[in-house]
């Protein structure tokens, strides 16, 4: 009898080890997937808790004197998953933009420049966080003043080159607007009026190319110009044309001001804004006597935002953007 009775308990003895084993396991197992859970939560809530956005204001108070755009149906805004690196943990799209609005970021500590930041989108929408709120955050602390616009997106049918020239002059306007809200409160918001600039990406970087190139009409509201003094143009979309409308701001008899300074990045693989076009622009404005500065980075594609995630070189021209303010002036420490 003894020999089966020791066999049994040498049976039973592993097979409760065994048993502790997997269940002390399975507990890990179950507290590894609460933490993962508790932490993905709790940075959730610590991104969209730590970004408070400024506020939504009007850009026209009285409606816009030039060319209304009506939309069939009301703004709207889908929100998208943030790109790595987000500083705003936010991606919302807004489409039908009727009424502009801006918002503006204040340091604690303004060094006199004021940007403002046109978001990209084809015109169709203005993509406001990824391209406009995320530089905004990543500037502010650079103690640069930032504006950020919700400028009026195109109707969904322009069926004629006059139909998109009259939203072209729309769009400018509500740029040059921006430019004369960061101008006209210089005094509160401690910038200086000749250190005003515009920035965009994409499309909005085709907006800034207007809003420093072509001449600005005269209105009986204009109070301050609304011309930029410095531009920056990221992997922008390059107007028709542009040849001759620097041809025309460069010449003699003009009797106009000169073309503000320029930095231009863009990605060599950008199929969308083909680096080529910014290259020919670059060298135009070269040869003519402009402050240019052109980035072409070989990683990135088009619509890198900050370019966290697109490539290493990439990720640095916010860096170079702020190191080329400081070469032109416009920063000075």
């Amino acid at each position: 009898m003894l020999p089966i009775v020791v066999s049994i308990q040498a049976r039973k003895k592993p097979t409760m080890a065994r048993y502790r084993i997997h269940s002390l396991r399975g507990r890990l197992s179950v507290l590894r997937i609460l933490a993962a859970v508790f932490m993905t939560t709790l940075l959730f809530w610590s991104t969209s808790l730590a970004v408070e956005f400024p506020p939504e204001l009007p850009l026209w108070e009285k409606g816009s004197p030039v060319e209304p755009i009506r939309h069939d149906v009301e703004e709207q805004v889908r929100s998208h998953k943030a790109p790595t690196g987000s500083p705003s943990g936010s991606n919302r799209a807004y489409s039908s933009v009727s009424s502009p609005t801006y918002s503006i970021h204040r340091p604690e500590k303004p060094n006199g420049v004021g940007l403002v930041i046109c978001p990209g989108g084809g015109f169709r929408d203005v993509w406001i966080d990824r391209e406009g709120h995320d530089l905004a955050i990543w500037l502010k602390d650079h103690n640069v003043t930032l504006l950020v616009l919700k400028y009026r997106t195109r109707p969904a049918k322009i069926s004629s080159k006059d139909a998109w020239e009259s939203y072209q002059r729309a769009v400018r306007a509500d740029g040059r607007q921006a430019i004369r809200i960061l101008r006209k409160q210089a005094g509160d918001l401690g910038l200086q009026p000749n250190k005003i600039g515009i920035c965009g990406f994409s499309a909005g970087g085709h907006l800034a190319i207007s809003c420093a190139l072509h001449a600005e009409p005269k209105l009986p509201e204009t109070e301050v110009s609304g011309m930029p003094d410095f531009a920056g143009l990221f992997y922008p979309g390059i107007p028709e044309g542009i040849s001759q409308a620097i041809e025309s701001r460069t010449a003699s008899e003009s009797g106009g001001p000169t073309i503000c300074p320029m930095f231009i990045v863009n990605a060599r693989v950008d199929k969308l804004t083909p680096a080529d076009k910014c290259i020919d622009f670059c060298a135009t404005l070269l040869k003519a006597g402009v402050n240019a500065e052109l980035h072409v980075f070989s990683k990135g594609g088009h619509g890198f935002g900050l370019g966290d995630g697109r490539g290493e070189s990439t990720a640095l021209w916010p860096t170079s953007f702020v190191a080329w303010l400081r070469d032109s002036n416009m920063i000075q420490d």
